[in-house]
């Protein structure tokens, strides 16, 4: 299963960039946080994003997807955008941790929150962010998210 979703988000990764996007559109790197792991981003228009993202989340699998709304003109700092976006993350969890497999499978709803800023010299975007989440299933409970990370464009 877990193999399943990650070849499943490679795959649309791998068919966005090669189906009508702008150069510099579609970045991939890395995120520290919680998670860290894996991420991508494909810039739909201008300011319209998917973030995705795969990782290790309380030493568990975790999986989110994000669509962001970029805003560039808050800050006095050229090429600095504050975002807000909606999404969902899933977390395949132990609920013991010694790995017997009782495992909780939880959704999230994730609001994220975050800057970015891009460099002008190198296709390379740094950002840091904070989620707050929603979990819905199998109970509620709400938690904060985040990290720092970077991708390169392409």
């Amino acid at each position: 299963m877990k193999r399943l979703v990650f070849f499943s988000i490679l795959a649309t990764v791998i068919f966005a960039s090669h189906h009508g996007f702008a150069a510099n559109t579609i970045g991939a790197g890395f995120i520290l946080g919680s998670p860290s792991g894996l991420t991508a981003k494909i810039f739909m228009l201008q300011n319209d994003a998917i973030d995705i993202g795969i990782g290790e989340s309380s030493d568990d699998l975790y999986m989110y997807a994000d669509y962001l709304r970029h805003f560039s003109n808050i800050f006095p700092v050229k090429n600095l955008a504050f975002y807000i976006g909606a999404g969902v993350g899933f977390h395949d969890y132990e609920k013991d941790g010694r790995n017997d497999h009782e495992d909780e499978n939880r959704v999230e709803i994730r609001t994220p929150l975050g800057l970015e800023y891009a460099f002008t010299e190198v296709p390379i975007r740094i950002f840091f962010e904070l989620v707050p989440a929603l979990r819905i299933a199998p109970d509620v409970d709400f938690g904060i998210r985040g990290g720092l990370g970077a991708r390169y464009f392409f």
